[in-house]
């Protein structure tokens, strides 16, 4: 089953003080797989950040239309949760108050919704931080209240731009685990936004890779790593092999903006 369809979708933003107009966006298609991972690498100002923003309702196609599930995308909706790289919690909501703010506009009940909270605190390792404010919390503890608080609201798809893209080394591998691990649990449809190779490869069932601007799919990579994938995976012939092919796939396309 189809979960996303992106047909010919293209977006061209408007010339600053009556500048030429910036095409961000040649016309796409592809479509994603019901419970599949894609993740879709390029590099920096391809346009991989304004599909993903198209696809969750925050921006509009100036060509082509999105379907999820078979509807045709006109804004944001419950059924896709955001995760950005920047840490968009609310400040003056503890960490369980954030995670179920979502279920609380809702309008649930406290006691169903307090039962949900609590499972993701437990799934992404928050036990002990419910109280906690989010300025007490280090970036990647943030990033795991974000995670939780999108799935929380059990969207259908969930859309991930960069969210680790701030954090350092050792805490971004550590987050790539524990998302890897929740979508091999759920088996949610994700669409992840990265320019790390190792990321992509890790995370990803498929990987798509986007041109320099103005951004299309130029390589669409099967990426036939076993589940479940422990660390250890990316120093495997298959993961390098992987590595090197997309690795000169992006090298091609930074050589055009360098």
């Amino acid at each position: 089953m189809t979960a996303v369809e992106i047909a010919q979708v293209g977006r061209t933003f408007g010339g600053v003080r009556g500048g030429a107009p910036t095409l961000a966006l040649t016309p796409i298609t592809t479509s994603v797989a019901e419970n599949d991972f894609v993740t879709i690498l390029g590099p920096s100002g391809c346009g991989k950040s304004t599909l993903l923003r198209i696809v969750a309702g925050l921006d509009e196609p100036t060509t082509g239309r999105v379907l999820v599930r078979g509807m045709e995308v006109a804004g944001p909706g419950a059924d896709r949760g955001m995760v950005f790289q920047s840490y968009t919690l609310f400040p003056w909501l503890t960490v369980e108050e954030n995670i179920g703010f979502g279920l609380r506009e809702k309008g649930m009940a406290k006691s169903m919704r307090d039962d949900i909270v609590a499972g993701y605190v437990a799934k992404v390792g928050l036990n002990g931080f419910e109280r906690h404010w989010p300025k007490q919390l280090s970036g990647g503890m943030q990033q795991r209240v974000a995670i939780a608080r999108a799935l929380a609201n059990d969207p259908a798809i969930l859309l991930l731009d960069e969210p680790f893209g701030a954090l350092d080394n050792q805490t971004r591998g550590l987050m790539q685990e524990l998302l890897l691990q929740i979508w091999e649990a759920d088996r949610k449809t994700v669409l992840f936004v990265t320019h790390d190779i190792e990321e992509a490869i890790f995370l990803g069932s498929r990987c798509l890779v986007m041109t320099a601007r103005p951004g299309r799919i130029k390589a669409d990579v099967p990426i036939a790593l076993p589940h479940p994938r422990h660390y250890r995976v990316k120093a495997q012939p298959d993961f390098l092999e992987l590595k090197v092919r997309l690795t000169e796939e992006i090298r091609e396309e930074a050589r055009k903006v360098a």
